[in-house]
């Protein structure tokens, strides 16, 4: 019973993914540029790959750090230094996956930073996305559409990681709750 129910998801999974025109494929990740992007190697050519459905604080003086900084009344050094940490640990992420990950993204679609949103997994399967959340180094995005199933384990991981005090919520509790709202 146990083959036939393994047969049936997958063959689930893969026509779900086929209804969502995305792929899942390999690629070497080039660099990463804060907690919630990263830079990987699509045919030649270096795209920038953003975690979808998480958001991560800044670590570079940017525009977004400053209205970061004029929405959440904080100031830059704490911010910058709770982006520095958020990077270092998905730089951690993929350091161990060997920078090689999986995307499952639609490879046309771009936000609006010109970034490829896309679930990005490690060697083992795992998505850094949800492991971003549940370790406690970005918050769920909230302002665009995520698929339901998704959005309920990044919630779930997100809960998980304020009630146990995980990363960012340990190191720099306050601060992480006035930048993320909650």
């Amino acid at each position: 019973m146990k083959k036939y129910q393994l047969i049936l998801l997958t063959l689930l999974f893969s026509n779900w993914i086929t209804a969502c025109s995305q792929s899942i494929a390999s690629y070497v990740v080039e660099s990463v540029e804060d907690g919630d992007t990263i830079v990987v190697n699509i045919d030649g050519k270096p795209e920038r790959i953003q975690l979808v459905g998480i958001d991560a604080p800044e670590n570079t003086d940017n525009a977004k750090l400053k209205v970061d900084i004029e929405k959440k009344g904080l100031a830059k050094a704490d911010l910058l230094a709770i982006g520095e940490e958020s990077a270092r640990y998905l730089k951690a992420l993929v350091y161990l996956s060997k920078n090689k990950v999986s995307l499952w993204a639609d490879l046309q679609k771009r936000d609006k930073y010109g970034r490829i949103p896309a679930v990005v997994f490690d060697k083992d399967g795992m998505s850094l996305n949800e492991k971003m959340i549940a370790e406690g180094y970005a918050t769920l995005l909230t302002r665009f559409p995520l698929e339901e199933n998704l959005k309920k384990q990044l919630e779930t991981a997100q809960k998980m990681a304020i009630d146990n005090r995980t990363g960012l919520w340990r190191s720099h509790r306050d601060i992480t709750i006035k930048w993320s709202g909650l």
